[in-house]
């Protein structure tokens, strides 16, 4: 039997390790890190036992690039295919969908009101206007970045290393170039990035359709007596991109 000091030693023990302050923080750490493995799905997911984990911390050889994790799998390691990418890559995709969905829900926002206007008889000019200036500053709030020379949302190369069903080691042999520092690297399930990346690109397809709306809107103005039609125009265009988003 395990005594209640012996258990409040090793969880001391833990912390210590993980640098962590309490339990809640030593989950998140060891999730990060990549040591404990979650299903997909929201804040009630469950953990299992070898389950593909989001990241995973592996030493690499940074001479030849290749990579190992011993386990000590009690027999013979069941190794299964897998493919990699870098945390880099990955962060850099979520960074991308992080703001570019802050910039879609800002135009989504005006894009809301046009859909929603009722103005009365003789009032669509007035209510054109005022959309006007909406669209207007919410094209300067929600400005994407400039593009630049290489586009984050370009596919990532994947790396393919085999991975024990058992005991979760790894190993990805390279030929050695004679120089071996090893290091720790965190890699992402490409599946999980590809899941990321593809998210983001329709979210750019969308940004981009929403964008457009809001500069017609923004900078035409319509000629005298087509205040009406254009506004019913308009809010037709905005119905369809509001249901894309």
């Amino acid at each position: 039997m395990v005594t209640l000091d012996t258990v409040k030693k090793y969880v001391t023990l833990v912390l210590g390790k993980l640098g962590a302050a309490n339990r809640t923080e030593a989950v998140a750490r060891a999730r990060q890190l990549g040591l404990i493995a979650w299903t997909a799905g929201g804040p009630g997911r469950r953990m299992l036992g070898m389950t593909q984990p989001d990241r995973l911390v592996i030493p690499a050889c940074i001479g030849c690039g290749a990579m190992r994790q011993d386990q000590g799998c009690p027999g013979a390691c069941s190794e299964r295919r897998i493919e990699l990418v870098s945390g880099g890559d990955y962060n850099r995709v979520t960074a991308v969908a992080s703001t570019g969905r802050a910039r879609i829900a800002g135009l989504c926002a005006v894009a809301g009101e046009l859909d929603r206007a009722e103005p009365g008889p003789g009032g669509s000019r007035a209510a054109y206007e005022a959309l006007q200036q909406s669209a207007r500053s919410a094209l300067r709030h929600f400005k994407p970045p400039p593009a630049g020379r290489d586009d984050p949302l370009s596919p990532a190369a994947p790396v393919t290393v085999w991975r024990c069903q058992e005991c979760g080691g790894l190993d990805a042999p390279q030929p050695c170039i004679g120089v071996c520092i090893w290091r720790p690297a965190v890699w992402v399930d490409s599946a999980s990035y590809e899941s990321q990346r593809s998210r983001a690109a329709a979210d750019r397809e969308v940004e981009r359709s929403l964008a457009g709306l809001l500069r017609r809107l923004a900078f035409a103005t319509p000629r005298a007596g087509q205040w009406e039609q254009s506004l019913r125009a308009l809010q037709s265009q905005a119905r369809h991109a509001l249901a894309a988003a």
